[in-house]
């Protein structure tokens, strides 16, 4: 998809980045109270950890229709496409890197290891000699002041934190937007992904926006539009009927063995994920279920079987190791993924760092200085591992390894929208552990790793900005827009953006409490963070063989998947639904997929193209509708005391 402009299209611009700028600390202003105090007690729907970012979508909304009023009254002084694409992608990497997975979970980690320090629990001795002061919050006084609240918040006692974590983001940043210009190429230019979660903000920055001219684009913006309204007045009035469209557990319903084991499987019908479904490729859309089925199909054997023998140390332990299984699909999809991408960055290596002359290729100043970038980003990454207190050796795999998963994440995301960017239970820091076992390591080992992990957000990429990173080149590119102009805004959002999210959460938890009147979950992960650390110091276990196996399948059924696909166009099943169905987002997210595939397999075969395209508008309806609802009565919430019912979680 193309966005037709007319004339010279004007991207990076002082006054784009500037309301960028001040957009995403607004959003991020919203996001944390929203998140951290309204979620407390009276629901919200969460702003930043989906595939297409509520609060970033719904100011991009917000701008397109201030643009269409100055358009008609000023042309001069309305924004641009690429004005518009710039100011958008700020917003989403900068509230991304904010919320759950990120920020959120980042904090609690820091202040975590000394403030439920007991007796009881030893921690003082096993592992508080290991963390440097300037690596997490000590003082006592700010951790009460946290924790506790009423509080202001002081600059001096969290400085040290909030700066060097704010470095480590910012290069941690840097990083994954150089793998993804050198990555862009290919998978924009070449193998064309689909990039489901990019065609509602291109439909939006196009002139005029066409799409607001659609009949069957209103008609499913306002039928969830008021689908969400009904649900919230029924959070305020319990007589007004509620039509759920949240998980309902269905394991329940089998109360006999072997399917006991569906115990917590659950349906949703949320439609924002419906709208995404319809935006993949049917074979996609059917892996997905599909495979996520079979998931329940394996357990519901093991439990036949009574496999007990055979258990591994961590997450899902036993057969059919799930957990595990994700951990190898999602190697197995970066592997694919280079090696599918090997000549080209080969050539772009080369062309790069050409000595007999100059290159033909415009992209290689960028290629060049993307190698270099990441070559830096990934020597300083490593570099603050080890002076954490963690190995040579370890730091190095370690680093790799998250940026492996998020090559992967980010692959499944421009396949499959994957509602919420969620890998598996098994991340780079598991992986390590049973790959060596937890006895291989130091407890400067793994209390260094601790904290690195929850900064690059472990298994939960809805905290990483890689995928939006990618997101902006390819909107970029459908706008006609030099990829190039997105690097320092980009760069800027995340310096300046989450430094000042940094400040509003601090502000927020120890105005509130942590432990008072916020949303105590966060703080659960924090503690949880430190409970894991001592269990592996107290337990240390040889290499995980049973794990291991897991892995092994996962990494192999996947290449299996992605040759077959590759050599036969019929081949139905795709690599991506495999990775998918092992990570919790499949939980959630099978049934708004299953019913997209069914109602576009429907619209294909009654209609064909032409109606699968008359009707696909009105989806992109059901999209915005539900973001702009469940974004509305969560802004309303948090200036009135109503519930307001989540839209996305």
């Amino acid at each position: 998809m193309k966005v037709q402009t007319s004339g010279r299209c004007k991207a990076l611009t002082v006054r784009a980045v500037l309301i960028g700028l001040a957009t995403a600390i607004l959003l991020n202003l919203w996001l944390h109270y929203a998140e951290l105090v309204l979620s407390a007690y009276r629901g919200h729907t969460a702003l930043a950890n989906t595939s297409i970012p509520f609060g970033a979508f719904s100011a991009l909304f917000v701008f397109v229709l201030i643009n269409l009023f100055v358009t008609r009254i000023l042309p001069t002084a309305a924004l641009s496409p690429g004005e518009l694409i710039v100011i958008y992608t700020m917003c989403t990497v900068a509230t991304v890197l904010s919320s759950s997975g990120g920020l959120h979970f980042l904090i609690p980690t820091l202040t975590a290891a000394h403030y439920f320090a007991t007796e009881a629990n030893g921690w003082a001795n096993l592992f508080h000699p290991y963390i440097p002061k300037w690596l997490a919050q000590t003082d006592r006084t700010a951790l009460e002041h946290f924790y506790k609240g009423n509080a202001p918040f002081i600059w001096s006692e969290w400085k040290t934190q909030i700066l060097v974590w704010m470095g480590f983001l910012f290069v941690f940043a840097c990083s994954t937007l150089c793998i993804c210009v050198i990555l862009r190429k290919q998978w924009i230019e070449r193998e064309r992904l689909p990039f489901p979660t990019v065609a509602l903000p291109l439909e939006l920055v196009r002139e005029g926006v066409p799409l607001f001219k659609d009949r069957l684009f209103w008609g499913g913006a306002i039928a969830t539009f008021l689908l969400g309204t009904l649900n919230t007045i029924h959070q305020n009035i319990p007589n007004m009927p509620l039509i759920e469209v949240r998980s309902t557990e269905i394991g329940s319903y089998f109360q006999n063995p072997p399917w006991t084991a569906l115990a917590g499987t659950v349906v949703t019908f949320f439609p924002f994920a419906i709208g995404i479904g319809f935006l993949l490729s049917t074979e996609v859309a059917f892996s997905c279920w599909f495979f996520y089925l079979m998931t329940r199909a394996e357990l519901v054997f093991a439990q036949a079987i009574r496999a007990t023998e055979g258990v591994a140390y961590g997450v899902q332990s036993t057969f059919p190791y799930l957990s595990y299984q994700g951990a190898g699909a999602f190697l197995g999809i970066s592997i694919a993924a280079l090696w599918l991408a090997r000549r080209h960055l080969i050539t772009a290596f080369m062309d790069a760092f050409r000595t007999n002359g100059k290159s033909t290729d415009p992209d290689a100043g960028a290629h060049r200085a993307a190698f270099i970038g990441l070559g830096i980003s990934y020597v300083l990454l490593v570099a603050f591992t080890v002076v954490a207190g963690a190995r040579l050796s370890i730091a190095l795999m370690m680093i790799f390894l998250v940026l492996l998963y998020l090559i992967a994440a980010t692959r499944i995301r421009a396949e499959t929208g994957n509602v919420w960017p969620v890998g598996p239970d098994v991340d780079g820091y598991r992986l390590l552990q049973t790959l060596f076992g937890s006895r291989f390591f130091s407890t400067a080992d793994l209390t260094a790793l601790t904290y690195v992990r929850a900064a690059t957000a472990g298994q939960d990429f809805r905290g990483t900005c890689m995928p939006h990173q990618l997101d902006g080149l390819k909107i970029s590119d459908a706008a006609g827009i030099d990829f190039r102009k997105l690097v320092v805004p980009i760069l800027l959002s995340v310096a300046i953006g989450v430094t000042a999210s940094f400040i509003i959460a601090l502000t927020l938890w120890t105005k509130y409490g942590a432990l008072a009147k916020t949303n105590y979950w966060r703080s659960y992960s924090g503690l949880n963070s430190f409970t894991v650390l001592a269990q592996f110091i107290r337990n240390p276990r040889p290499p995980d063989l049973y794990g291991l196996r897991g892995i092994g399948f996962g990494i192999l059924f996947t290449m299996v998947l992605a040759f077959l696909r590759s050599r036969y166009v019929w081949w139905p099943f795709h690599p991506v639904g495999y990775a998918m169905a092992n990570t919790w987002t499949m939980n959630y997210a099978w049934t708004p997929f299953f019913c997209a595939w069914l109602i576009k397999v429907i619209i294909i075969r009654a209609g064909g193209l032409r109606l699968y395209r008359r009707a696909l508008p009105f989806f992109l309806g059901v999209i915005v509708g539900d973001i702009l609802q469940g974004a509305f009565y969560t802004l309303l919430g948090c200036v009135t005391n109503i519930n307001v019912y989540p839209a996305n979680w």
